[in-house]
């Protein structure tokens, strides 16, 4: 794994308080393993840690109260504080993304903190790529927080990291809109995304840690969302189902709905590749009839498989005309990796025979995907999915895709297990 390292000064001016940590938690998220901690929230404990006191403070993100109260400690820690405070994120990959936002819309000085994941969802793929692993091992505060206290000594022999943060931002046509899958009195039902006036939202801007897709993974995620379990292993075994059960459906292939994927900047437009529908003559055509796109940021995907982008194939005119930097993937060099899937039986034995993604590019932002226009008869209907966030969208327009502009050099810090 590549990744950038802190600079000999950015070490001296990052030190890391090791005695003092935040831990945000999502009781509701994936495993539901994060509920542990409720007992704990809003109040604060001191460990001793191989003859040194360490500080945790406690706070639930899905309770409004709670939070604030951890955001306003938080802000008044780092006025007093020089040294960055490591903050604790249990849950799955979304609440990692959550508390980020959150703590920007705060005006919280991301510059001053380092996350660290602790994997308590379904996918954890944010944790699995920094060396956290993909689950913890049971109650950490069971027997004087015994597990607890083995995760304390493995954060203070972490490393700190960037990480790059990307802004999405999805477009549909006039009549479009964006649907998503929401719990309510009468369980899991479909819902359209609305404005904070009631009305469908025709643009959808959310922040992206891990990956973004376009296809039927992202459409097995969105009926997964529909049979969500409190059992990570049985939310497992549904999401497998559902992917069987889309094998026997009509689903909408990259071709039908895809028409170019473009970088541009103030000193040029290149398009990377197009599908077949498009007429633009002198660009690259995705080959075969891919059921997915997916643009990866980590080397992590769909709840843990690792080196989908080094084990890929690449075409040979992709190979000469689209610079591919290195065969390593990396969280922080300011590169997105795109592959494709022909099948869905290739997506799912990735896990176990390698070699089945396309490589399609290798770049930095801005990134512009065009999709293909409804006509007056019949709607686009596509499927997207933002970090294990997965939404329908009717009659799709395109998908901006840049280096989060609320970030300093559109990056954050996070520990790395060492």
């Amino acid at each position: 794994m590549q990744y950038q390292q802190f600079s000999e000064s950015e070490q001296q001016q990052s030190t890391l308080n090791l005695g003092l940590y935040y831990l945000f938690y999502n009781s509701g998220s994936g495993s539901v393993k994060a509920n542990q901690f409720c007992v704990l929230d809003c109040a604060d404990i001191n460990l001793n840690v191989d003859g040194k006191e360490v500080q945790i403070m406690f706070y639930s993100i899905q309770n409004v109260a709670s939070r604030n109260q951890g955001y306003n400690k938080l802000k008044e820690d780092l006025r007093q504080n020089k040294k960055q405070i490591p903050i604790v994120i249990a849950g799955g990959d979304g609440s990692m993304m959550w508390v980020i936002e959150q703590m920007i819309s705060q005006n919280i000085d991301i510059n001053q903190i380092v996350i660290i994941p602790l994997p308590c969802g379904t996918g954890n793929d944010f944790s699995n790529a920094l060396g956290w692993d993909t689950d913890i091992p049971g109650n950490m505060l069971e027997n004087d927080y015994r597990i607890l206290k083995q995760y304390i000594r493995c954060w203070q022999k972490g490393h700190q990291c960037y990480f790059d943060i990307w802004d999405i931002t999805i477009q549909t046509q006039q009549d479009g809109y964006f649907q998503e899958i929401k719990k309510n009195d009468k369980g899991y039902t479909k819902q359209s995304v609305k404005d904070l006036d009631g009305m469908n939202m025709n643009i959808l801007e959310k922040k992206m840690s891990n990956y973004f897709s376009i296809g039927v993974d992202a459409r097995i995620g969105y009926g997964f969302d529909k049979n969500r379990t409190t059992n990570r292993h049985l939310n497992k075994i549904c999401y497998c189902l559902q992917g069987i059960q889309k094998m026997f459906l009509k689903n909408p292939r990259l071709n039908q709905v895809v028409e170019f994927v473009e970088h541009f900047s103030h000193k040029e437009q290149k398009t990377l590749f197009k599908t077949i529908n498009c007429q633009e003559k002198n660009a690259l055509t995705v080959p075969g009839n891919p059921v997915t796109l997916v643009c990866l940021n980590i080397n992590s995907y769909a709840g843990g498989i690792t080196d989908i982008w080094k084990n890929g194939k690449t075409p040979q005119e992709f190979q000469e005309k689209n610079k591919l930097y290195s065969e390593k993937t990396s969280f922080s060099d300011g590169l997105l990796e795109f592959i494709s899937f022909d099948s869905i039986a290739g997506i799912g034995s990735e896990r176990v025979l390698a070699g089945n993604a396309t490589r399609l590019a290798q770049t930095n932002g801005p990134l512009y995907i065009k999709f293909q226009e409804s006509d007056n008869n019949n709607s686009v209907v596509s499927y997207i999915q933002i970090d294990g966030q997965y939404f329908s969208i009717i009659n799709p327009l395109s998908v901006e895709i840049q280096p989060c502009r609320q970030l300093p050099q559109g990056k954050i810090r996070i520990l790395l297990k060492d």
